[in-house]
Formats: structure tokens, C-alpha cells, sequence
């Protein structure tokens, strides 16, 4: 099963999986809420899940699924650039993590990887928990807005485009975000987009 919200992607993915002898899609959903609601409906033997949804962290949809005893195995996907101890942290969660540029042979072989492995047990805790808990409720919407276009890679000039306002209203969202959560880095930026859904 695919889960990713664009449908380009999910249709894509579907296509390259239908194409191999020993692999077989079963179904496909754009949220994490509709995953969750076809898993039980569909009960895949593994699951593709793109990190970035629209209702929540693909690493939340599938800790949902472990904690109701879902047997599937999931392969977690991301085009977050994340720094090897948050790498390692996300794949001690799932069966198989795997980086969007890695291409259609590296997926179909994650996907035979994951249907091989044992299933993990639900994680005691979250992985970026040593690095301070994030108070999301401190953000505004539009400063919300603006951490999840600056942790997916958009420079300035497109954000500004995308949310209607000036780049130097994107550059003054930003610092009222690091401000607010005591960042430094756009790598704590991602970090703090993953830790409350907003990537």
C-alpha cells in the first residue's frame, strides 16, 4: 500500500510496484487518517508512507498502526534533509527509512526488504525527545506555515510567493520562529517541523 499526499506520486509508485512479478499494490491514500482507516480495511504486508502528509508525520501514522497491533511492515520516505543521528533515529523506528532521490530500484528493494523483516514494536518514545520538546502552541498559523515551507527546501522568494506575502515578511516569520523555539539552525528548523507535524 502507498500512502503520499500526491496523487502523481502514489500513482507513479503504484505503477512501478504493479510492474514486478512477485509485488502486488493493494491500494493507495493521501493522509494519514485515510492510511490508517485502510490499513485495517486493506491489511497490506507493507506499506509505503511518505514522511510529509497533510494530517500528520508518516512516523505518526505508523506508530498509530504499531500501537493497534498492525502487523505491517513500513517503509518511511523522506526528501527532509536530515543529519545522520536524525537518520538513525527514524530508521530505528521502521523497518526500512529511504530518501526520495534514491529512485524506483531502491524502493521496490525496500519494499522486499520490509516484507522479510520482523515487525517492530512500537517505540517507547520519540527519538527527538534529547533535544527539548517543541512548544508548538507558542506559533502562529502563518509562523507555522512558514517553518513547514522552510523545513521542505523553499527559498525565500518562493515561500513569500506561496503564502501571499512579502519575502521580507518570510525572513521576519523565521526569526520570530527561531526566537520562539530557541533555534539556530535551519537543521533544528527541519527538526522542530518533524517534531510537531509540520513537515
Amino acid at each position: 500500500m502507498v500512502v503520499d499526499d500526491h496523487a502523481f506520486v502514489r500513482d507513479a509508485a503504484e505503477a512501478v510496484i504493479a510492474g514486478c512479478h512477485d509485488l502486488d499494490p493493494v491500494g493507495s491514500a493521501g493522509t494519514g487518517a485515510a492510511a490508517i482507516a485502510k490499513v485495517f480495511e486493506l491489511d497490506p504486508d507493507v506499506v509505503v508512507v511518505d514522511f510529509a502528509l497533510p494530517d500528520m508525520t508518516g512516523l505518526d501514522a505508523v506508530e498509530t498502526l504499531r500501537a493497534e497491533g498492525i502487523p505491517a511492515r513500513f517503509v518511511l520516505l523522506t526528501g527532509a534533509p536530515l543529519d545522520a543521528a536524525e537518520r538513525d533515529a527514524i530508521a530505528a523506528r521502521v523497518e526500512v527509512f529511504l530518501h526520495k532521490e534514491a529512485g524506483h530500484e531502491a524502493l521496490l528493494g525496500a519494499i522486499r526488504k520490509a516484507a522479510l523483516a520482523a515487525p517492530l514494536a512500537p517505540a517507547p518514545a520519540d527519538p527527538f525527545a534529547a533535544s527539548g520538546a517543541v512548544n508548538a502552541g507558542l506559533l502562529t498559523a502563518r509562523e507555522r506555515a512558514v517553518l513547514r515551507e522552510i523545513a521542505r527546501g523553499r527559498p525565500v522568494g518562493e515561500i513569500a510567493e506561496r503564502l501571499g506575502v512579502s519575502p521580507a515578511t518570510v525572513r521576519k516569520h523565521r526569526e520570530n520562529v527561531m526566537s520562539k523555539l530557541n533555534l539556530n539552525s535551519t537543521a533544528a528548523l527541519v527538526r522542530a517541523a518533524m517534531q510537531i507535524g509540520q513537515y
